[in-house]
């Protein structure tokens, strides 16, 4: 077993360390993302007029995950009883919680997943394998390997830190975006014990590679999206139960199969738009890529992977602002939910209104979600004690907003393009 296999599969111990080590851990860790966001940015710039394309930077990632593997390597030596005692498994969320979808510090929500005691091996019938159960919340299938580590619930959000083990390399494999996150996304279906029917949404883990065959990552659901119809408005139980179904895991290839049209760019231009249509449609299907997951675009693996999660809510520093403050207009703000790391913004915008929703925190800095969603808002980096929030028309925010983001007077021109406006105190949480 080569040295950074016998690391990665001393990961799985759960032990306490001597603070320096876990510390060394962390700062060569936070090198990988910061090498890879460095990276990203250089390609930004040379990319300006290209926003959407995504490029792989694995080159710097390679480098930095065997710059780990040898510092940890180097630690064990000095104490070979640590060779087998880094629990890297049970500070997944430490290690990337900078970098997070919702970042801050998750050291006191986070609780790690007790292990079960369920050793008995499951026949995969779908895949005439056998499905092998290790300690705790790991199961392999076709040697990959499925942790769930950590999990955090609070009255918004509920997250679970994972880990997908490979007997193969395929960190090389999968793309890097822009803004150096990486994701692999989850093809499958969870049952929450409070609801009827199961539920398929928020499928992306976010997270960054160890090695070339290891991947952490947080898995984040939002639980407005499983809170629907009858729960719509329903405080969640103290302890409830998940059912996790993963059927496949699956990554966006870092170099995705060109389409060869057959013909020259001129050519195509020359085409009528029925003519191409009837083109690209006979490519897509020629290559594949009318069905996902397909070989032209993904890498994936198969499971399936189930697990049976219990789930504990934690309701420390959640709050719950509401306001039903509607105006002659229909529009208005009727509630700010807040936890220790976001916002909820709950509107009313009326049928027929296409608004844009606009938070300024208390120092007049814009909240930006980063993911297009602007209902729900990382805390990190803001002063919350009070905040502002806007409704606008789209075509205003795109138009004459958006662009003076960085203007001294950003706070004016939101204030006078404005629909609606609303200050709201809220209460600060004890970090």
């Amino acid at each position: 077993m080569k040295q950074n296999d016998k690391i990665i599969s001393a990961f799985r111990q759960d032990i306490e360390l001597p603070a320096v080590v876990t510390k060394k851990a962390d700062t060569a860790f936070d090198k990988i993302l910061s090498e890879v966001r460095e990276g990203t940015n250089q390609m930004k710039e040379k990319q300006n007029n290209q926003e959407k394309k995504r490029t792989p930077v694995w080159v710097k990632t390679a480098v930095s995950a065997a710059a780990v593997c040898l510092l940890l390597i180097g630690v064990c030596t000095a104490n070979p009883v640590l060779a087998a005692k880094i629990p890297v498994i049970r500070r997944i969320f430490s290690m990337l919680q900078k970098t997070a979808e919702y970042p801050g510090d998750y050291t006191n929500y986070v609780q790690p997943l007790q292990e079960d005691t369920d050793e008995t091996p499951v026949e995969d019938v779908a895949q005439g394998t056998e499905e092998e159960h290790s300690d705790g919340y790991s199961r392999t299938v076709d040697g990959v390997t499925v942790t769930l580590s950590e999990i955090y619930c609070n009255q918004q959000s509920l997250s679970i830190s994972m880990l997908v083990e490979a007997p193969e390399a395929f960190a090389d494999k999968i793309v890097t975006y822009q803004d150096g996150k990486q994701a692999l996304l989850i093809e499958g279906e969870s049952q929450f014990s409070f609801r009827d029917d199961p539920y398929v949404g928020d499928n992306y883990v976010y997270g960054a590679f160890l090695d070339e065959k290891t991947f952490a990552g947080i898995w984040r659901i939002e639980l407005s999206g499983v809170l629907t119809g009858d729960l719509k408005d329903t405080k969640l139980e103290e302890a409830f139960t998940m059912e996790i179904d993963i059927r496949k895991v699956i990554g966006e290839l870092a170099e995705p199969v060109q389409i060869d049209w057959g013909m020259s760019t001129e050519e195509l231009d020359s085409m009528s738009e029925a003519e191409f249509n009837a083109l690209y449609d006979q490519k897509i299907k020629e290559y594949g890529m009318d069905t996902f997951p397909n070989r032209a675009q993904n890498y994936w693996f198969e499971g399936p992977w189930n697990f049976t999660v219990p789930v504990t809510v934690n309701d420390a520093d959640n709050h719950r602002v509401v306001l039903n403050d509607v105006n002659a207009d229909g529009l208005g703000l009727r509630a700010v939910s807040m936890t220790p790391f976001e916002l909820s913004i709950e509107t009313e915008q009326g049928a027929d209104m296409d608004c844009i929703v606009v938070v300024l925190d208390a120092q007049g800095k814009w909240m930006d979600s980063g993911n297009g969603n602007v209902s729900v808002l990382p805390i990190a980096d803001h002063d919350v004690s009070e905040i502002t929030v806007y409704l606008c028309s789209s075509e205003t925010w795109t138009n004459e907003i958006k662009g003076h983001q960085g203007d001294a007077d950003f706070t004016q021109y939101v204030k006078e393009r404005a629909l609606y406006e609303r200050e709201v105190e809220l209460p600060v949480c004890e970090k």
